[in-house]
């Protein structure tokens, strides 16, 4: 699905595999299960929260259990696997 210059209010708007190009969500919960990447471009989210369904949630469980107690060394892996977030994207090509 598609979607470009929508306002989405208290909307349940499931991501996967969907396009937003100027977009604006509004008090939205934005699920995703671990399918196809959405693309997001160019919007707004005002008030949103995140759900994790089905192998997306399972990846943060799994994470979440290396963090506190799987083996030495876990807290720090996922540390270094937030700190990796944060950092932009690569740009194809670079």
């Amino acid at each position: 699905m598609q979607r470009t210059a929508e306002t989405l209010t208290d909307a349940i708007e499931v991501i996967d595999g969907n396009q937003y190009s100027d977009c604006k969500f509004v008090n939205c919960q934005l699920i995703y299960r671990g399918g196809p990447l959405p693309i997001i471009a160019n919007s707004q989210f005002n008030n949103c929260r995140w759900r994790f369904e089905d192998a997306a949630e399972r990846t943060i469980i799994f994470m979440k259990n290396v963090y506190h107690g799987m083996g030495q060394g876990g807290a720090e892996l996922i540390e270094a696997t937030i700190k990796a977030l944060r950092e932009p994207p690569a740009r194809p090509g670079t």
